[in-house]
């Protein structure tokens, strides 16, 4: 890699939900848009994207780049796009990390997570739970009989299933 393209990759140890190849496979997408310019523009990502339908098949990415372009009107460098989505992700040993996660993952923003956004997580990482499972794990195991899983609840699990690792 060339000393000048060093400074815009992200300092993996800031990326724990990340493999290198990962990173490297994220670099090859975003060099597409770059259009020789410090920064790409990630409306034309965002243009790009929901062209592809990604906002349809995987909504929850979507969501992600796109608040990272909310808060990046004038575009972002690689380093800076990858460690964006990092902390979007939330460090998962800490509460408020969890948090973060939780409210990444309630794209609707509506303060929970219920069978069908988990359902269509579940589809995002390539899993097909059938529904009565879903409803097992949020009734017994987030503990949330009326269906919604909340941030407390969510937090509260993910510890538990951390601790227990």
């Amino acid at each position: 890699m060339a000393k000048g393209a060093m400074k815009n990759w992200p300092d993996m140890a800031k990326l724990k939900n990340f493999s290198e190849d990962e990173v490297t496979a994220a670099k090859e997408g975003f060099d597409i848009f770059d259009h020789g310019k410090a920064n790409i523009s990630l409306e034309e990502m965002m243009e790009f994207l929901e062209s592809a339908g990604i906002h349809e098949k995987y909504p929850t990415v979507f969501s992600i780049i796109s608040k990272i372009t909310e808060a990046n009107p004038k575009g972002i460098n690689f380093k800076g796009f990858m460690e964006a989505f990092q902390i979007a992700l939330g460090n998962t040993d800490t509460k408020a990390g969890l948090q973060k996660l939780f409210e990444t993952l309630d794209i609707d923003e509506n303060q929970f997570l219920d069978a069908e956004r988990f359902n269509i997580l579940a589809k995002e990482v390539g899993e097909n739970i059938p529904k009565e499972d879903i409803d097992y794990l949020i009734e017994e195991g987030y503990n949330c009989p009326n269906g919604k899983v909340d941030s407390d609840a969510f937090i509260k699990m993910v510890l538990k299933v951390n601790s227990n690792r």
